[in-house]
């Protein structure tokens, strides 16, 4: 009778629930199906046969801008406590536990109008994850024993970002904020805030706010899964058809609870870091744009603000000194307001000149009204974004789910793929429109130095902050001889033309040496799994001088910092192309990457190796005027205000770094960069550079849409430019400190943070593979119970986790604690009980549990490739 019951049951599901196809690149070969469940939830189910992960999330549309007026953080906390046990799984552990141990991971995220909750997994646990995972959703315990310990998990997380300038300048920010606006309040939550009041605990305001807002019909459930759609279909309708529909709906301000009244404009905040920034970020609050998600006005407005090229606002601002890097972006924040935001990061002089930047700012966007307007602008970034998602590749399923549950809410079924990916339908007057929208009058200012004035100080960050409502006007239109240099983009002559996939000469399984000559050696291999036209070329150049003194690691930083600089005129180009190169320093010397459509990167390197060329031309590139005197003190002193800042970082990262820095050498610490910088001057840089080519050794790797003889010529090419006078010399690789059995090493490290970190690292006996193994097998087998003793039970701190660490192949376990609640050494004492513990328990598990762990971390370990990067 029960069966039959559950099939008139599963037959009247199927018969509500209404389907869709949906509109998807033609280059995923993966099955979608959306539905629309009876309780209205609304689902897409993703068939990929050859994930090599499942992955699930759920968004809900609420999150803290629907806070109860003095429960501040409490969507947060109800985040945290539904991972406390449900009805049906009542152990608090058990989901997590399911999740780790069948090789994959879980979190969650309160944003200001939406909860996401997600996790990945092995494909053949999908079906009882989502048994588990649903729960959550329908009959959650919320039990009254973890309430005061999830309390001090959420008061943990808000105190590891006390010291964390992003977190305070956003605080600072919210002063400013319309009183009624929810985007005012204080999001994270705390134990003060999530105290008992009389008459209201706050378990009670919990349940409240979950059955208020956790409704079925504000729902997304994006899966993905190697399952056939029906399969999926039927798991996903007898596990989440039960979560209940309350009718709730999601909060859209009236208005008078915009973040910004017209009478609060235009307005200006001051705000003190800790670290040595020098920030500016003009915001205008606009109307939504979400209902425009085929037109994209505010990507077509920041496209041009946010260029770099010869005639942008960047490079106007960095030509005077003023500047080192400019960001525009627009968001939409809920259905009834976006905001566009434009940040900047000065230099000390430009900091000086406030008034001349904002009225170079202001030019600029006149110019783009009157002049940047225009169909053949609009139509160069449609083909872009077209191309994009005619050759989109896969991302991450667990990523992919995540980014699909929440464009669920917002957007219509069919387009869920495409929007926020296409640009479709140019309207003009919808672009000049917002663009009159960023005025003077409606700019809301922050600056940012260490040395400002302020008046008042911010109650949950403690920083020092002003806000001024009566800001002049700007004093005058712009002086002409400033802004006379500002102009539009010509056409971008990177994009590309010819995206046809080339003949594979031979399949392989792994890159093959096409090359091996003196100083250089060539690696290559066709993409013949991704089906798409991109391609990377990775060179790695390794020079005896790259990292042997602290001077040398400080010298080669300059120097790729200056000529990153000069390549600042490409990267908006390039990037609007589909192409990207990025320039960073390794531990044996630099890595040149070039990446995306492969039909102009040999077009690009060309350009790169103008800047980036022989010793004798370097020379000659540094002395040019733009890269004189003054433009190498501008990036001597920001990377001396970086360095000076990494002590302002997160605690855990500084003590991570010192391990490194304890286990690796040579490696040297920022004081001792620092140290060194003061020394080099310009001469010195020229003197180092000479050197540094001439003693280099460059390892290549093309791989993607390059045949074996492209990749010869790009080889070549930079083999000519770069190393035509080499001289060699060996190269050591970094060592890693051995430490001997039975005879512990402590390293005090001070920062300046009220947590204590401890992290205990215990390193593997050899490099082996089968050490290796044996090291990441005993991190699955710990890092789940670790947590939550240390964390869910012990309540020690936020950051809790033990993790495999290796380092130049030596493997090791770390056991990380960030904790608010104990000393250093009493959390030394919690580790090393729990170790104590943990190898009873190991020597207890059955051979069940055992290869449950196994096959887990194996399932890791087969993780594909999603991509060509």
């Amino acid at each position: 009778m029960r069966k039959l019951c559950s099939l008139l049951l599963l037959l009247l599901f199927t018969t509500a629930v209404s389907a869709m196809e949906v509109t998807k690149s033609p280059n995923d070969d993966r099955q979608y199906e959306y539905l629309e469940l009876p309780n209205r939830m609304r689902v897409l189910l993703v068939s990929d046969p050859e994930a090599d992960k499942a992955a699930a999330a759920l968004t809900v549309g609420v999150g803290s801008t629907s806070n109860p007026p003095g429960r501040d953080g409490l969507a947060h906390f109800l985040e945290h406590m539904l991972f406390m046990g449900t009805e049906k799984y009542p152990d608090v552990d058990d989901y997590s536990d399911f999740i780790k141990k069948n090789g994959g991971m879980d979190n969650a995220f309160t944003a200001g109008g939406q909860t996401t909750y997600y996790f990945d997994i092995k494909p053949e646990a999908l079906e009882p994850a989502l048994d588990r995972f649903a729960q959550f959703f329908i009959a959650p315990l919320m039990d009254a024993r973890y309430v005061e310990r999830e309390k001090h998990a959420v008061e943990s997380e808000y105190q590891l970002k006390l010291k964390d300038d992003t977190r305070r300048i956003g605080a600072a920010q919210k002063q400013s904020y319309n009183p009624k606006s929810p985007w005012a309040r204080f999001s994270v939550g705390s134990l003060e805030t999530l105290e008992d009041r009389p008459g209201h605990p706050v378990r009670e305001d919990l349940l409240e706010f979950y059955r208020t807002h956790y409704s079925s019909n504000i729902m997304g459930l994006a899966v993905v899964g190697k399952e056939p759609l029906p399969v999926l279909r039927k798991w996903v309708m007898e596990k989440f058809a039960a979560v209940p529909d309350r009718q709730a709906s999601r909060w859209k301000p009236d208005d008078s609870e915009w973040i910004y009244l017209p009478e609060q404009l235009p307005v200006e905040i001051s705000v003190v870091p800790l670290k040595k920034l020098h920030k500016l970020e003009l915001s205008f609050v606009l109307p939504s744009t979400l209902k425009q998600y085929r037109e994209r006005p505010l990507y077509y407005i920041s496209h041009f603000i946010g260029d770099e090229g010869k005639g942008s606002l960047h490079s106007l601002l960095r030509s005077k000194g003023w500047l080192t890097s400019l960001s525009a972006s627009g968001d939409n924040l809920d259905e009834a307001e976006s905001v566009f935001s434009v940040e900047m990061d000065l230099t000390e002089e430009g900091m000086k000149h406030e008034q001349e930047i904002l009225q170079a700012f202001f030019a600029y966007v006149d110019l783009l009204r009157i002049k940047g307007i225009d169909a053949w602008r609009y139509d160069e970034l449609s083909r872009k974004t077209a191309l994009d998602f005619r050759f989109e590749e896969k991302r991450a399923p667990s990523d992919y789910a995540v980014a699909l549950s929440g464009k669920l809410l917002d957007y219509p079924p069919a387009d869920v793929l495409v929007a926020g990916n296409l640009l479709q339908h140019y309207d003009p007057e919808l672009i000049r429109k917002m663009l009159d929208k960023l005025r003077p009058e409606n700019l809301s200012l922050t600056r940012v130095q260490q040395w400002l004035r302020t008046d008042r100080v911010e109650g949950h960050y403690q920083v020092a902050y002003s806000v001024r409502k009566d800001r002049p006007r700007l004093e005058s239109r712009a002086d002409w001889q400033l802004v006379a240099p500002l102009a539009l983009p010509e056409p971008n002559p990177f994009m590309p033309e010819h995206v046809e996939l080339k003949p594979i000469a031979a399949h392989t399984a792994v890159p093959q040496r096409l090359q091996q000559a003196k100083g250089m050696n060539l690696w290559h291999q066709q993409d013949d799994e991704f089906g798409v036209p991109r391609s990377v070329f990775a060179a790695s150049f390794e020079f005896p001088m790259a990292n042997d003194t602290p001077e040398h690691a400080v010298e080669l930083q300059l120097f790729i910092d200056l000529v990153n600089d000069r390549l600042n005129e490409y990267a908006c180009p390039v990037s609007m192309a589909g192409l990207g190169y990025a320039l960073g320093s390794t531990n044996k010397g630099m890595l040149l990457l070039l990446y995306g459509y492969d039909d102009k990167q040999s077009v690009l390197l060309s350009k790169i190796l103008k800047v980036l060329s022989r010793p004798d031309l370097i020379l000659e590139v540094l002395s040019r005027p733009d890269l004189s005197q003054e433009r190498f003190d501008v990036f001597k002193r920001k990377l001396a205000w970086e360095l000076e800042n990494e002590a302002m970082d997160r605690p855990f990262r500084q003590v991570i770094g010192a391990l490194d820095r304890t286990l690796v050498k040579p490696s040297w610490s920022p004081r001792q960069q620092l140290a060194a910088l003061q020394d080099v001057d310009l001469e010195k840089l020229y003197r180092y550079v000479w050197k540094l080519f001439r003693l280099a050794e460059l390892n290549l790797l093309a791989y993607g849409n390059l045949t074996a003889q492209e990749a010869r010529r790009m080889g070549q090419l930079l083999r000519r430019k770069l190393l035509a006078s080499t001289r060699l010399r060996p190269i050591p690789d970094p060592v890693v400190k051995k430490l001997e059995p039975q005879q512990p090493q402590r390293v005090r490290f001070e920062v300046d943070h009220p947590d204590a970190v401890v992290a205990s690292y215990f390193q593997g006996a050899s490099k082996a593979l089968e050490e290796q193994a044996r090291w990441q097998l005993l991190a699955q087998v710990l890092q789940n119970d670790f947590y939550t003793a240390l964390r869910t039970e012990q309540q020690l701190g936020y950051v809790v986790s033990a993790v495999p660490l290796e380092r130049e192949n030596m493997p090791g376990l770390l056991f990380l604690v960030q904790s608010s609640a104990a000393s250093a050494p009493e959390v030394e004492k919690r580790i090393d009980a729990f170790i104590a513990a943990a190898g009873k328990e190991i020597e207890s598990m059955s051979e069940a549990e055992f290869q449950a762990h196994k096959a887990g971390l194996i399932s890791k370990l087969r993780k594909k490739d999603q991509n060509t990067m």
